[in-house]
């Protein structure tokens, strides 16, 4: 048998020590950079700005991802006009696949920094900005990595978001909810590792003077990785969410703060989509009973008087709400999906796609009203004053270097009725 060419050899040897030596296995990040988390733990605000009226700043989804699946088998990739007229570009896609599938075998995503780094200097110039009404911490929607099993995905974050004196993580206080990518079922390596660079329960609620925003971990009701079995997700949607016998944390939590304006909502896990994730809802993988649930959860949101949930996991903006009647008045639940914060955004959803999912929901008795859609990388503003919830949201530009353009807004009354004002910069297309 001939050997192989020295060339050849050097290839092999560079690519075995990639797959071999360089992959990101699973651990704990403490014990794979102690040092760092002590930094970021000795650093990080703990503190929330003070100021009245109450506001802050909304992201989701920062996680790094995958050229194999957004550069190479999409197959949007092969059918482009690119490919007739740029001579030898099917080389480009496959260099991508080949790059993409090494990394991939590496459990390294290779995908999103430069959205990353544009909207992390965008909420740079939001909080540093003079302002009347100072934001007062940062709101993330959850999945901040990629694989909260792997020391290696949070090292990356840490140097993206906590490096030096002026990072995110040093210089505003962050209250995160916890999204599908953490992992925080499995409490072997996710949770363990969110834990060592957040202090943050699964389950809390941050107070302001003229609101209360009740944060969740929805993987506890949408087990995406199954880690939970059938009877141990049924417990916890009773003991979290929507109780059986007694009321559960979510209702007493709620019921204690009626007297406060507005109540707001945080998971990761959208209640209401038209994008993606709405198919979370109906697979038996995720857990029993989930389209069943999520009413049970809607019907608890509406006794309670929640006018606004907030959520991520789609990776575009997203804003519907759902009208229904409470005391024989007229009421909105309305759902802002902020989750553009650096992740590859993905494509809007087909109209014909839509028109089902809508049909869907009606048929469940679930009135969604559709309002806006865009694939954009974002971020959002919430200000809560005694008589108004104000969501502004910003659109990011990635590629010219600009202040983020007005994408979207939305004014919340007590009874969570849309103001006059609420408006938006683009008439979308389809009608949402």
């Amino acid at each position: 048998m001939k050997r192989l060419p020295r060339a050849a050899q050097a290839v092999f040897a560079v690519g075995l020590l990639l797959l071999l030596g360089g992959c990101a296995q699973p651990g704990l990040v403490r014990e794979a950079a102690p040092e760092r988390v002590d930094r970021l733990q000795q650093a990080r605000p703990d503190a929330l700005r003070s100021g009245a009226p109450s506001s802050f700043l909304v992201i989701g989804d920062t996680q790094g991802s995958w050229r194999a699946e957004h550069k190479f088998y999409r197959r949007a990739n092969w059918v482009t006009w690119k490919q007739a007229l740029i001579p030898f570009y099917q080389l480009y896609v496959l260099g991508n696949g080949v790059v993409g599938g090494v990394n991939y075998l590496r459990h390294q995503p290779d995908l999103g920094a430069a959205p990353r780094a544009a909207v992390r200097t965008a909420l740079d110039a939001a909080w540093t900005a003079s302002s009347d009404a100072p934001p007062r911490f940062l709101l993330h929607l959850g999945d901040l990595v990629d694989d909260g099993r792997r020391p290696a995905h949070w090292t990356d974050f840490l140097d993206e978001y906590a490096a030096d004196e002026d990072a995110l993580l040093r210089t505003m206080p962050v209250r995160p909810a916890i999204g599908n990518h953490e992992f925080a079922n499995d409490t072997t390596y996710g949770k363990p590792n969110y834990d060592a660079l957040f202090d943050a329960e699964r389950f809390y609620v941050i107070d302001l003077p003229h609101a209360a925003i009740v944060v969740l971990d929805s993987n506890r009701l949408v087990d995406m990785d199954q880690y939970l079995d059938d009877d141990r997700q049924e417990a916890l949607f009773r003991k979290w969410f929507v109780g059986e016998d007694e009321p559960a944390w979510l209702e007493r939590v709620l019921a204690a703060r009626a007297d406060r304006p507005f109540k707001i909502v945080a998971m990761h896990h959208p209640v209401l989509t038209l994008a993606m994730h709405d198919t979370d809802w109906y697979s038996p993988a995720n857990g029993p009973d989930l389209a069943a649930k999520r009413r049970a959860l809607l019907d608890v949101l509406k006794a309670h008087g929640v006018q606004l949930v907030l959520a991520g996991h789609e990776h575009l903006y997203e804003r519907n709400r759902l009208r229904y009647r409470q005391d024989r008045t007229e009421r909105l639940l309305h759902q802002v999906i902020s989750s553009g914060g650096g992740a590859v955004v993905r494509p809007e959803t087909p109209a014909a796609v839509r028109e089902r999912r809508l049909a869907r929901y009606h048929a469940q008795g679930i009135p969604i009203e559709p309002v806006m859609q865009r694939s954009v990388y974002h971020y959002s503003r919430v200000d809560a004053t005694a008589d108004s919830l104000r969501v502004t949201t910003f659109e990011v530009d990635v590629d010219t270097p600009r202040a983020p353009a007005v994408l979207d807004r939305l004014v919340i009354g007590r009874d969570g009725q849309g103001r006059p004002s609420e408006a938006h910069r683009h008439k979308d297309p389809a009608g949402l």
